[in-house]
């Protein structure tokens, strides 16, 4: 296996990967399974070579360009969940191994696991006893609450990480986690947009990535084109019941407020905010 370690001795990160080995995952994504140890967690995954989904990375140049912004924005307060290392196999084709990084504070802004029942798109998500129409109140009630300045934050945040070409997955709403103290995160960071990759020759403005995708704190409704996918279904509807889902909706609403304040706030216009709700929709507005 080949090595590198960033920010965590190498001592400690052999303890990990072995205990990680003896465990049964806790988490589990569509290439990657998560081990969660004390503060850290092993992801193990087929594809380290692979940035942006298609663009080789055989020697990691890219790979290890992402770790090092990651570690120098965390140090600025930039709410990322930084890597702090990985190895893998060099001989796999496209990177069979593990990576290493930082547990994020709280929970899944929404846990896929759980909303993937209500989704239009099923995902192979870990299999979750959790009963999913409690869960879509209580937390939505929960993130409803956070204060503004979190959302003000997580704005911010998406406009830096633009700045910087880093590729945010808005398609998934566990590539973000919120605790209510620690606010906003951002774990599943490891490719960059693809300006950086020579794939289009245009860099995209962040506040345009921001606009469209500081929207993920809401519940998108059936019919919304940019995050079809993790839309709530008809079917979703008729489970959670009309009484619950006037406040499901009036929770929804309110973060929908807060997204957009939190955008006027880092200087994204109302104008193009209207543009993009040519391509969302969100549920109960």
């Amino acid at each position: 296996m080949q090595e590198k370690y960033f920010a965590i001795a190498p001592e400690k990160a052999k303890e990990l990967l072995s205990q990680a080995k003896e465990m049964k995952p806790a988490k589990r994504g569509i290439d990657r399974h998560a081990y969660l140890i004390d503060e850290y967690a092993v992801l193990s995954t087929n594809r380290l070579k692979l940035r942006n989904v298609i663009t080789r990375d055989d020697d990691l140049a890219y790979f290890d360009e992402i770790i090092e912004t990651l570690l120098h924005l965390q140090q600025q307060s930039v709410a990322v969940v930084p890597i702090l290392g990985y190895c893998f196999d060099p001989d796999s084709e496209n990177g069979n191994g593990y990576i290493i990084q930082q547990r994020a504070k709280g929970e899944e802004l929404y846990d896929d696991a759980v909303m993937s029942k209500y989704y239009a798109h099923t995902f192979a998500y870990l299999s979750s006893n959790v009963d999913a129409k409690e869960y879509i109140l209580t937390r939505t009630s929960f993130i409803a609450n956070a204060p503004q300045q979190h959302f003000d934050k997580f704005i911010r945040d998406i406009i830096i990480l633009g700045n910087h070409n880093i590729l945010i997955d808005f398609m998934g709403k566990s590539n973000f986690f919120y605790d209510d103290i620690a606010g906003f995160q951002f774990i599943d960071l490891d490719s960059h947009t693809d300006y950086r990759y020579g794939l289009i020759d245009h860099k995209y403005d962040s506040k345009e990535i921001a606009v469209i995708g500081g929207f993920a704190p809401c519940h998108f409704a059936t019919g919304t084109k940019a995050f079809a996918n993790i839309a709530l279904n008809k079917k979703a509807i008729k489970k959670i019941g009309k009484q619950k889902l006037q406040q499901l909706a009036q929770d929804n609403q309110i973060i929908f407020e807060k997204c957009k304040i939190a955008m006027l706030h880092n200087g994204i216009t109302q104008e193009q905010m209207n543009h993009s709700f040519e391509t969302l929709k969100i549920f109960g507005c």
